[in-house]
């Protein structure tokens, strides 16, 4: 059973072992730096020693002094060594701690919505900076205490032995009952501080939710709603610490007094050896420095045995994120004729496609045959939760889709590069999101070159936000808030709109871009828009008609089936159809808004 624990100690710790080799030479230089630190640390008892049988002895002082100089100098050497065993050992930590957060954040950029969408943002945040810095300091502090201790118990124990066997084993009679806890204390500390982490990352991601909805808080007056919940989780994450604190409480003292309580068996016996004239003073005052240097790595033990748990406990936390692979990636072979610099040339093709969301059991798309010719523009209409964005979303593979069912080019989507096939799409997501940058930034997120002031500008005007940024303190470089919050629903579309159509590409997703925008805007907007669509691919998903009516065609979705096709003018000829019904309503809500 111990033999099972010790392997399994070993692999939990496995996944640390790439990164240390890559600094294997400076590591083990910062080892030796240890080495040589510990064992010079070793031979200041014997000047000591030396010093002492000389006064014991009424010898010439000059041996005394000899013996203070060459602890200084000794002293001094030692310094350096550990200087350097800090600097490098540390040092390796802090470069290694680098190297796993710009992985960790290099792979959750390629995981699928799928996995954020399941997954709180806040845990996330969480394991890349708290967990990531417990494992920082299993890999600095724990491992250069560890072979600290070690070094000074192969040392210090054969010149003690030396010294004299019995008080020797006086001595370490103590310390070995705390031995003995070590391997259950440790299994509750991994444990507790599992548990640490976790409520750490529930109290992370409701902090992270609460300060991202802070307008809906404050617009229900939920503060003080808020403030129980948060009260509740930080009075467990208070419980969970307290718990892990309990067991270092008991630890730490209990070494203590284990160490207190072997110091008095050396003074006893140590003293009864001296008169017997079995040992000399300066043994005794050497032997007792020995325990000395020995009961500190005793006590780091304690130390060092907490960070590795809780260091354990976080690696494994983190490599959870990392064992999330993603399911949309690039086919071992690519499609022929499949470059990166392809360009979209034909139809966008969806054959009998069925689709149903990872991790559930109901089609949110069912049986949809559809075929969009280059440059022409489909609108796609209907209910809430009809599934007209996963359609869009399914294009740029956002989710894959059933091999066979959606073809761009007439090449099967799966087998599309995806750098390449997202080149050749802009999308305009229905939740808009803006980054805390100026503006200029934001409409330049999807360019790697530098864009003339001109076409920027010509831009900004066809997605009708032009006019607002005369009214901005700094025009495009005026900063943004969090997620855009210094600008009205309607300026964030339009910027997002900018965004798209700065990439200019060859196919163009619009999922609902519309609505927070007044029909004068809108109008405007359109009418900009026709001339820049112009050879363009373009599906445009609205819930108002007067979005969508020009259109080449019109597909109402209805729970997830295709129900009506066709143009403005002859879906209005199917009298009773969802398309016909609606234009309806919304023509007499035109006439009530006019008249108000």
């Amino acid at each position: 059973m111990t033999h099972k624990r010790d392997i399994s100690f070993i692999q939990s710790l496995k996944p640390l072992g790439k990164y240390l080799a890559d600094h294997r030479r400076m590591f083990f230089f910062g080892l030796g730096c240890a080495f040589l630190t510990n064992s010079l640390g070793m031979a200041a008892p014997q000047f000591i020693k030396q010093a002492i049988n000389a006064v014991e002895a009424h010898k010439a002082i000059s041996l005394v002094m000899m013996s203070v100089v060459a602890l200084i100098v000794l002293k001094l050497v030692q310094g350096v060594f550990r200087f350097l065993m800090r600097q490098i050992l540390i040092g390796i930590s802090r470069k290694i701690e680098y190297k796993i957060r710009a992985e960790l954040f290099e792979h959750l950029q390629t995981l699928p919505l799928s996995f954020y969408q399941s997954s709180r943002i806040g845990d996330i945040m969480s394991r890349a900076t708290n967990d990531l810095n417990e494992v920082r300091t299993l890999i600095g502090p724990a491992i250069m205490y560890s072979f600290q201790t070690a070094v000074t118990v192969v040392f210090a124990l054969p010149l003690m032995i030396y010294i004299d066997l019995k008080l020797t084993l006086l001595a370490f009679l103590p310390l070995a009952l705390l031995t003995l806890s070590y391997k259950k204390v440790g299994t509750a500390i991994h444990d507790r501080s599992m548990e640490v982490q976790r409520k750490l990352s529930d109290i992370s991601a409701k902090v992270q939710e609460n300060l991202a909805g802070i307008r809906v808080i404050k617009s229900f007056t939920r503060e003080d709603n808020e403030i129980r919940q948060f009260e509740r989780l930080n009075r467990e994450y208070l419980d969970c610490n307290m718990r892990l604190i309990k067991i270092s409480g008991i630890l730490y003292p209990f070494m203590a007094y284990l160490g207190g309580l072997s110091s008095l068996v050396i003074l006893g016996y140590g003293g009864v050896l001296i008169v017997r004239k079995v040992i000399t003073l300066g043994d005794f005052t050497a032997f007792f420095m020995y325990l000395g240097m020995m009961f500190w790595p005793m006590i780091s033990v304690g130390f060092v045995l907490n960070v590795i748990q809780r260091g354990r406990a976080s690696l494994a936390r983190i490599m959870e994120l990392f064992l999330r692979q993603s399911e949309i990636m690039d086919t071992a072979v690519p499609a022929p004729g499949n470059s990166p610099e392809h360009p979209v040339q034909e139809m966008i093709s969806f054959r009998n496609l069925t689709f149903t969301y990872p991790e559930t059991d109901r089609p949110v798309l069912w049986g949809i045959n559809l075929e969009i010719p280059r440059g022409s523009t489909l609108a796609l209409l209907g209910p809430v939760g009809s599934g007209k964005s996963t359609l869009l979303n399914l294009i740029p593979r956002l989710y894959n889709p059933q091999r066979g069912t959606l073809l761009v080019d007439g090449i099967d989507v799966l087998d599309w590069p995806l750098a390449s096939l997202r080149r050749c799409i802009s999308l305009v997501p229905q939740d808009t999101f803006l980054f805390s940058e100026s503006i200029r930034e934001n409409i330049l997120y999807g360019r790697h070159q530098e864009v003339p002031e001109e076409e920027i500008i010509q831009i900004v005007k066809i997605a009708g936000l032009y006019d607002d940024l005369e009214t901005f303190p700094d025009k495009l470089d005026t900063l943004l808030g969090e997620r855009g919050i210094n600008l009205s629903g309607g300026q964030k579309q339009r910027a997002s709109i900018s965004r798209a159509l700065m990439i200019n590409s060859s196919i163009l997703l619009l999922d609902d871009c519309f609505s927070s925008v007044d029909s004068a805007t809108e109008e405007k907007i359109l009418l900009s828009l026709r001339d820049f669509l112009k050879g363009k691919t373009t599906i445009i998903v609205s819930h108002k008609i007067s979005t969508i009516k020009f259109a080449d065609r019109i597909v109402v979705l209805e729970k997830g089936r295709i129900t009506q096709a066709g143009t403005h003018e002859e879906l209005l000829q199917e009298a009773g159809g969802y398309y016909a019904s609606l234009y309806e309503k919304q023509l007499i809500a035109e006439k009530i808004e006019r008249i108000s």
